[in-house]
């Protein structure tokens, strides 16, 4: 039986309640028993599934930090041959078989910022922001003040542990 269909019979079950049904409480007992029992497979299954997910969250954080560790490499490297290239004044440099080659290339122009004092109003852009200030309307609605557009709602989670 499924979750839903537990949740249908107590929900047949309160009815019949209070339409002054007799209910033995051994049927109570069962109906309420084996919701609660689905819901608590249906809970552990959800636990499974966090702790699933927990361990594939932390794989990923292993090989992120892989990757780190590989991006690191490939650049402390890459620096080094071309401070060695550099140092012995050398510009290409091509391998014996001819399946890759290092050389020097330009790149493109790029502004480098090294007193923005000392830069016209002209050449800066002005961004604004326009955000609402959620903390500040809900201490004002927590003192009883209306503000249109806005409610103060409490909701509800169901907490799994």
């Amino acid at each position: 039986m499924k979750l839903y269909q537990c949740a249908d019979d107590v929900v047949r079950l309160l009815n019949a309640m209070d339409n002054d049904a007799d209910i033995s409480p051994d049927t109570i007992a069962m109906v309420i028993e084996d919701f609660q029992g689905k819901a608590l497979d249906v809970g552990g299954y959800v636990l499974n599934l966090s702790s699933q997910r927990e361990m594939i969250s932390n794989h990923i954080k292993d090989m992120q930090a892989k990757l780190k560790w590989f991006d690191n490499k490939i650049e402390n490297i890459t620096k080094y041959i071309e401070i060695q290239m550099r140092r012995s004044d050398i510009k290409r440099i091509n391998s014996f078989d001819g399946t890759f080659s290092m050389s020097f290339r330009k790149n493109p122009p790029k502004v480098e910022v090294f007193d923005e004092s000392l830069i016209p109003d002209e050449y800066f852009c002005i961004k604004t922001v326009k955000e609402v200030d959620k903390n500040a309307l809900k201490e004002v609605l927590k003192s009883g003040i209306d503000v249109q557009g806005v409610e103060l709602i409490q909701t509800e989670t169901l907490k799994i542990k």
